[in-house]
């Protein structure tokens, strides 16, 4: 209620916006399976107990661009400028430096890099290419890249899914270590150069395994969020989001489990008992893939349990602290608020622009407050979230069919092709061992021939015998 002096939503209740709708996110999690048959075992070993080691773990994810578009729009406004919230199940979540930590397990630290540390936040610098770069050292850079004067994340999947067959180990390792942090962790766009700053880091493994990649990740994903404006959400059917957006997911999911639960399902993910370390250590080593129709139905019913707030330990908190954020009240009440178990509800955010008033071309810069205090009225004919409305346009109809469907799909078609590849990968491993073992019965087979003909050969006279190579 507005007496409680909340943030307001950025899109009023009952008044979002519909249609499918997209983000766009510039990495790819089947990458990861790519580097890890890549890699040497020892080499693997040494990532997955590196910061890197939960990412690794999630190459089975599926990433929702429709879920993720969903979430945002239910933001709520506040001057944070390291800092997001939003809504689900009337429920705040917070999404903060702490909890990308805990989600990534990257190194989220002070960066110490003066290079990195553009306006003094870890801007990155956009690399352009080798003939850009004194710094960058020309031997690895040579080893790395061969003549590719401005190689891509790309580039590098082209080469390492030839397995250990491509070069050496360390080269693989170096590759496998750009693609994860350019490709995955820090992308800007669908085709960044590789950066020469971070070619020239490879010189020092060690300085760059621990640098703090999860801090460089989680400012630009937070910046390029906070500059979509209603507009970008209405009126484009994609809004690129840079960076590793795929945590906000993991966050919201680990703040309410019940997001992954088909409809009558129990599962001891649910348990509420259970602290936010457990939930994400079962979501890391799962198969993680988001109904989108379920989970809004989750959202619309209101009743599921959701932690606003998924990490509170005080190295989170030093975290925190570090980035300097920007003060506000209005979110120092809400987490006030949060950690007394106030009884949220879909009814206690009021504010927000109407998305049909964006799509006529108003209501993009000025986020206004409710139609009065508690829920805002709504339009003939429209009932609150979780209700039925008394009427519908078949075209709203046919609509929503086809949105349920294509959410119910994607999930189904991302199993099967996974389910496929591991099905050729099986089948393909079955037919490189049958080869191997028909080469070595022809190769017996040959010097049993070329034996007994000698055996022949030496043993008759008078008879003109067959004197060349049978292979």
């Amino acid at each position: 209620m507005e007496e409680l002096e909340l943030p307001s939503r950025l899109f009023e209740t009952g008044y979002e916006l519909t249609g499918k709708k997209r983000v766009n996110n510039y990495f790819n999690l089947r990458w990861i399976e790519v580097i890890k048959s890549a890699l040497e075992d020892e080499d693997l070993t040494m990532l997955s107990a590196s910061q890197f080691g939960q990412v690794l773990k999630m190459g089975s994810h599926a990433f929702s661009v429709m879920f993720l578009h969903y979430l945002l729009s239910r933001q709520l406004i506040t001057e944070k400028d390291f800092e997001l919230w939003w809504l689900f199940v009337g429920k705040p979540i917070r999404y903060a430096i702490q909890d990308f930590a805990l989600v990534t397990g990257l190194n989220c630290g002070q960066i110490v890099d003066l290079h990195h540390q553009a306006k003094g936040k870890g801007v990155r610098g956009k690399g352009t290419g080798k003939s850009t770069s004194s710094s960058a050292s020309p031997s690895t850079w040579d080893v790395l890249f061969g003549r590719e004067d401005k190689p891509t994340t790309s580039w590098i999947i082209d080469r390492l899914v030839k397995g250990k067959k491509y070069k050496d180990p360390l080269t693989r390792l170096r590759l496998a270590l750009l693609v994860l942090v350019e490709g995955i962790l820090c992308p800007t766009c669908g085709t960044t150069n590789i950066r020469p700053e971070v070619v020239r880091m490879m010189d020092n493994l060690d300085e760059f395994l621990n640098y703090p990649w999860g801090r460089e990740s989680f400012l630009l994903t937070v910046r390029s969020t906070k500059s979509r404006r209603p507009n970008h959400f209405v009126l484009q059917d994609t809004m690129a989001i840079q960076e590793f957006s795929h945590a906000m997911v993991l966050v919201t999911v680990a703040a309410c489990p019940a997001i992954l639960l088909k409809p009558g399902a129990v599962t001891l993910l649910d348990d509420e008992s259970k602290n936010s370390e457990d939930i994400l250590n079962e979501l890391l080593d799962r198969k993680f893939s988001v109904n989108v129709v379920s989970a809004k139905a989750v959202d619309q019913k209101g009743h599921a349990f959701v932690r606003s707030i998924i990490r509170s330990d005080e190295a989170g908190e030093e975290l925190y602290r570090e980035l300097e954020n920007t003060e506000n009240e209005a979110v120092d009440h809400l987490v006030a608020l949060a950690r007394d178990d106030y009884p949220f509800e879909h009814n206690t955010w009021t504010g927000g622009v109407k998305a049909d008033d964006v799509k006529q071309g108003g209501g993009d810069d000025v986020i206004h407050s409710g139609e009065g205090r508690g829920q805002p009225s709504m339009r003939q004919g429209e009932a609150p979230i979780g209700g039925r409305p008394t009427s519908a346009g078949v075209g709203d109809l046919v609509r929503q069919v086809a949105e349920a469907f294509e959410a119910q799909l994607l999930p189904m078609f991302e199993g099967y092709m996974v389910s496929m590849k591991d099905h050729i990968s099986k089948e393909l491993s079955k037919f490189m061992t049958q080869v191997a073992s028909a080469n070595s019965s022809i190769a017996a087979v040959e010097t049993f021939v070329k034996t007994e003909l000698a055996t022949l050969r030496n043993s008759t006279t008078g008879v003109d015998m067959y004197d060349g190579d049978l292979f």
